[in-house]
């Protein structure tokens, strides 16, 4: 029985050594491509450089002109999570504890719109942005991508603000508290893991975000990362360390934003399911689902 239980954790932890292998030798083959030559690189192409070239890096910082585009993503994502936040947590909360004339129909929409994908979405984007005088500024930019995340924010923190116990809020308003100041000096500072979730979340999906900006950005200097990225690249699809260099200085800063903070991603996305006994069956209640047999 022993043997049985050290065989199953030897090949679970290979299998897991096989799944990170998996995942990390492509971001290691790209830093260590765009720390070579050209000339090296068609060479060499899966070793290790001979020489570090770091001059490949300021050439693609440089030419893509990458300062501007990490400013402007930095402007469109900060100012997505100043609107988001406010919002999705008071609408999540107002779902979750609130109770309201058409509730249940406010939650179906919500449904609704996170199964709705975003390419549908594109073309009547694109149109209202144009009757709006939204094209190509970076306010249009944050406010379609704040819409299109709404849904899905509102029912992550739903789910999140539902794990937590009522009574932490009976509490506070019976030492004098309003629904409302429960709800900032209980709540909010209970809700730090899901507010982090929807941070990391939803600004990754914004910093990552190509096609409304394909789709509303049309001047050089309002570029954001993603879209300046694709540029660079149709312009440099042969110049392979360059365009390595280029993509380093763009994704291991977010990796390393996940890194820093996946502990409370996780804690955040595993809180909702977490719920007192029930809590499930009144999600399919709310939206109209029949009785429970005991």
């Amino acid at each position: 029985m022993k043997t049985k239980k050290i065989a199953t954790r030897t090949l679970a932890y290979l299998a897991l050594l096989v799944v990170f292998l998996i995942i990390i030798y492509p971001v290691v083959w790209m830093i260590a491509g765009s720390l070579k030559t050209e000339q090296e690189f068609y060479q060499n192409v899966w070793g290790l450089p001979s020489q570090f070239q770091w001059d490949n890096y300021s050439r693609a910082w440089n030419h893509a002109k990458l300062g501007q585009k990490y400013v402007n993503s930095l402007l469109v994502t900060g100012g997505f999570l100043c609107i988001l936040l406010p919002v999705v947590c008071c609408a999540a909360y107002a779902i979750a504890r609130v109770q309201f004339k058409g509730k249940k129909w406010v939650f179906r929409y919500l449904l609704m719109g996170v199964m709705i994908p975003g390419g549908v979405l594109a073309i009547p984007s694109f149109a209202l942005a144009v009757k709006l005088s939204l094209v190509d500024t970076r306010t249009g930019l944050t406010l379609f991508c704040v819409a299109h995340s709404i849904a899905f924010g509102v029912f992550l923190m739903r789910s999140f603000f539902i794990s937590l116990p009522k009574s932490l809020e009976e509490a506070a308003m019976i030492d004098g508290c309003t629904r409302f100041g429960s709800f900032l000096r209980v709540i909010l500072p209970l809700s730090v893991p899901g507010l982090m979730t929807q941070v990391i979340y939803s600004g990754l999906n914004v910093w990552n975000n190509y096609l409304m900006a394909n789709l509303l950005i049309r001047s050089p200097e309002k570029q954001t990362l993603p879209l300046g990225l694709a540029i660079f690249t149709a312009e440099n699809n042969v110049k392979y360390p360059v365009l390595f260099a280029a993509l380093v200085c763009v994704t291991v800063p977010m990796l390393l934003v996940y890194i820093a903070g996946q502990k409370t991603f996780i804690a955040g996305m595993t809180a909702g399911a977490v719920k007192a006994d029930g809590c499930a069956w009144g999600d399919y209640r709310e939206l109209g689902g029949g009785s429970r047999r005991e």
